[in-house]
């Protein structure tokens, strides 16, 4: 049987990445920090996964079992003959686990030469570039041989909402999830075969991450952002505020013409994702919390990321990111308590003043037009000029 380690065994991983794992029928290991969350996946060996559409399905998943991420000889037993190697632990958390997975790699070595996949399923631009750049910098040369004979390091698309809501549970691992999801993966760095059903192999993977990252991500942190301002508690009821669909969509068509622009993306198709990501938002089973959408706004806001990539490219392509900026300084006025990286820009806004913290955050420097236009567009939000 095919074997997969995972490390992070939160709601993505057994809700996502676990569950196609096991219908492809890999013998899947995740790998977590809670000694909590092992503990029960090795008790019950199985989860439900309550799908969320227009009814409640239930899936199984089993035959599922847990390492702790200080199990040294549990988590080698597991590596040295696995076929595949995946996470969703956050990108922050990549440089960590690479250094890691070069300790054990480098164990590995010794006991099989079959090929073996790694592949980052976070959300964040080449988030396996990220890990494999952290392998290599604590491999030995031999071990870096290793890893260019018979290691693949895809980057993958992932897309799937896994909300905290509120389900009836038969077992403390079990999660729902959204209906829709998609998993696409670069082709042509996959070392030997790669079957998992439900995913797609595409030759050129960078239009797909940023398909994903602008419309879906950027539209759904700024659906959160101003319906936190607004005071919403779910997005579904935050996405039905006339004000805040007008903006989502116009942004939508904002970072559309950036991709049209950039990777000749038919704009009609790229009409069609952006309606699918509005019905997305729409379905009331999730209960997504704002609060929990907006989390973080110090990594959303960054260059590079959901909102501040798809604005330059906007600039880069001749066109004012006007909605964009509104999710931008929308995102700068989260100030959620219970968030540590919300207070953490609101503190610096305090102390530094808005602007600086606004080139601080999003990286920003020569788009002084771009800078200008978020500050003007915070302190609208932050006078209540929001209808």
């Amino acid at each position: 049987m095919k074997k997969a380690v995972h490390f992070g065994a939160g709601n993505i991983g057994r809700g996502f990445i676990g569950s196609l794992l096991y219908k492809s029928d890999y013998d899947i290991y995740f790998v977590d920090i809670f000694k909590e969350l092992v503990d029960n996946i090795n008790k019950y060996q199985s989860y439900n996964i309550f799908i969320l559409g227009s009814d409640i399905k239930k899936e199984v998943v089993s035959g599922v079992k847990a390492i702790h991420i200080d199990d040294e000889e549990n988590l080698l037993k597991a590596i040295e003959d696995a076929d595949v190697i995946t996470t969703s632990v956050g990108v922050n958390n990549l440089p960590g686990i690479g250094e890691k997975l070069a300790y054990y790699l480098d164990k590995r070595l010794d006991k099989t030469d079959k090929p073996l996949n790694i592949m980052a399923c976070e959300n964040a631009l080449f988030a396996t570039n990220i890990l494999k750049d952290s392998i290599y910098k604590n491999s030995n040369d031999n071990l870096k041989k290793y890893l260019d004979e018979k290691v693949g390091f895809p980057n993958t698309a992932v897309d799937r909402i896994v909300p905290n809501v509120d389900i009836e549970k038969e077992t403390p691992i079990d999660v729902a999830v959204e209906e829709f999801f998609e998993w696409d993966i670069e082709k042509n760095a996959v070392v030997g075969e790669l079957n998992i059903k439900g995913c797609e192999l595409v030759d050129d993977l960078e239009p797909y991450i940023e398909r994903k990252l602008f419309l879906l991500n950027g539209s759904h942190a700024t659906t959160a952002y101003l319906g936190y301002l607004k005071g919403y508690k779910y997005i579904h009821e935050a996405i039905e505020d006339a004000f805040i669909n007008k903006i989502v969509r116009n942004l939508q068509l904002e970072a559309s013409f950036g991709l049209n622009f950039k990777h000749k993306i038919e704009m009609e198709k790229l009409k069609e994702y952006s309606d699918k990501v509005i019905e997305r938002f729409r379905n009331p089973y999730l209960k997504d919390e704002v609060v929990r959408v907006g989390r973080d706004p110090v990594r959303k806001l960054s260059n590079g990321d959901r909102l501040v990539s798809p604005a330059k490219l906007c600039l880069e392509a001749g066109m004012m990111p006007v909605n964009i900026v509104y999710g931008i300084a929308a995102g700068f006025a989260f100030d959620y308590k219970d968030d540590p990286k919300a207070m953490e820009i609101q503190e610096s806004i305090s102390t530094l003043g808005l602007e600086e913290t606004v080139k601080k955050v999003t990286g920003l420097k020569d788009e002084t037009i771009l800078i200008d236009k978020i500050v003007k567009k915070y302190e609208e939000l932050k006078t209540g000029e929001i209808k």
